[in-house]
């Protein structure tokens, strides 16, 4: 390229160098403007979230104060979220939770078939179903002695049609000697049931619903637990009752041989017929004073008792055959109270050796002491009027005995089969009554006039 030419381009450019300089500027400034607005649109967004949450927070009055070091920690909106769905789940409505609750224990109770729908074929037990008016009952089968656990159930499904189960056969169980476990359904009323007869059980469930039982560590009691029903035959030790009963039922301690003391609370007044029979591992007894009524047999058959005592004072009303049976009992202290010793009362007590009735007993009920062997003497106080029938029958150790003059009456065979007794009766006053039997057996009598 030629000199002037070269000159005439540095020209050229020199004077476009003003005006490319003031577009370079303006392009730089529209540039600045540019970002400076993008930053301040950001600035407005991040403002315009700010006074958002807290227009949630000042709606939100019951929601959890936000701490600095929650501020400063950053948390997604699905942790959020997650954080929201939790305190939904506290603040359910109580009445939905329970309702939950119930279902859950529901299903989990149908689930283990103890008191849900069982199907008929699923159970050990034989059922007579009732198609009008949907119920059924257990009836025998003799595959019942293998079973070792019982469980009745409220409902069965049979041909798709489900039946309350009400009822049980009598002596349905009769032979089932191992039952260890019986769990009785609400539907199940106790009149058409027995536990005499299973001797290895230790325990009794109720269904919770149950109109008219309970149960407490497999014992079963009325629904308010006031009165003790049935402790299980396999039992064995010391047993101290609940404060909340007051009644120890019929029956309810029958045939524990491995009972060994009982420990009455203040609350208790009265011991049913048949209470403690049979109870042969019980050696002591203390009848507490607050206890006012002993029924029938209570405690016959109690084998091991050795020692009774009645606490005073005390108002007790014993009925018949209390202590029948107990053969090692060698004493007993009847109260002040108590004027007619009642029938049977310590018949089959054959420790007793020696007896002096005492003095505020006006009458000797039927069969008292009949069958004690070991008796070789007693005493009859004259406040005694009446010794009934077989009183003393079967005494084959008494050797000597002395009637009264205020014995107006002596029963049927009285004394019979005392063949080794020699009876001396008062009868100074000429009026006593008696009969041939009365005697019947003995080895001499005499009349003292």
């Amino acid at each position: 390229m030629s000199s002037k030419k070269v000159i005439a381009l540095t020209i050229s450019l020199l004077l476009l160098l003003p005006v490319c300089k003031s577009w370079i500027s303006y392009l730089i400034s529209t540039y600045e403007d540019y970002i400076a607005n993008e930053n301040q649109e950001e600035k407005t967004i991040l403002i315009d979230d700010e006074v958002e949450t807290i227009d949630a927070k000042e709606e939100e009055d019951d929601s959890p104060e936000i701490t600095d070091k929650e501020t400063d920690e950053h948390v997604s909106r699905e942790d959020h979220n997650k954080l929201a769905s939790q305190n939904n789940v506290e603040t359910q409505d109580p009445a939905s939770k329970k309702e939950k609750q119930d279902t859950q224990e529901y299903q989990e109770n149908h689930k283990t078939k103890k008191w849900g729908i069982v199907d008929a074929a699923d159970s050990p037990l034989k059922f007579r179903f009732s198609s009008c008016n949907k119920r059924a009952r257990v009836e025998y089968d003799p595959s019942y002695e293998k079973l070792t656990s019982l469980n009745i159930p409220h409902k069965v499904r049979y041909n798709g049609d489900v039946y309350t189960v009400y009822h049980i056969e009598y002596n349905v169980f009769y032979y089932c000697q191992n039952i260890v476990k019986i769990e009785i359904p609400s539907s199940i009323d106790l009149s058409c049931f027995s536990f005499h007869h299973f001797n290895k059980l230790t325990s009794i469930i109720v269904e919770p619903d149950h109109p008219k039982l309970s149960s407490e560590n497999g014992i079963l009691y009325n629904k308010d637990k006031s009165e003790i029903i049935r402790v299980p035959i396999g039992f064995k030790g010391k047993f101290k009752l609940l404060n909340s009963v007051k009644k120890i039922g019929q029956h309810a301690f029958q045939n524990c041989k491995g009972l060994t003391n009982i420990e009455f609370p203040s609350n208790v007044t009265e011991i049913g017929d048949y209470a403690f029979d049979n109870c042969k591992g019980l050696t002591n007894l203390v009848i507490p004073s607050n206890i006012s009524s002993i029924g029938n047999n209570a405690f016959s058959g109690c084998s091991g008792l050795t020692n009774v005592e009645i606490q005073v004072p005390t108002n007790v009303k014993f009925s018949s055959y209390v202590f029948s049976g107990c053969k090692k009992l060698k004493s007993f202290k009847i109260p002040l109270h108590i004027t007619q010793l009642p029938d049977g009362f310590f018949s089959g007590c054959s420790s007793f050796e020696y007896y002096e009735i005492p003095s505020h007993i006006t009458s000797i009920g039927d069969r008292a002491f009949s069958g004690c062997t070991g008796l070789t003497y007693v005493i009859i106080p004259k406040s005694v009027t009446v010794i009934g029938n077989g009183a003393f029958s079967g005494c084959t150790g008494l050797t000597n005995i002395i009637i009264p003059e205020n014995v107006t009456f002596l029963g049927n065979g009285a004394f019979s089969d005392c063949k080794n007794l020699n009876v001396l009766v008062d009868n100074s006053k000429k009026n006593v009554e008696y009969n041939t039997s009365t005697f019947q057996g003995c080895k001499s009598l005499r009349w003292a006039k």
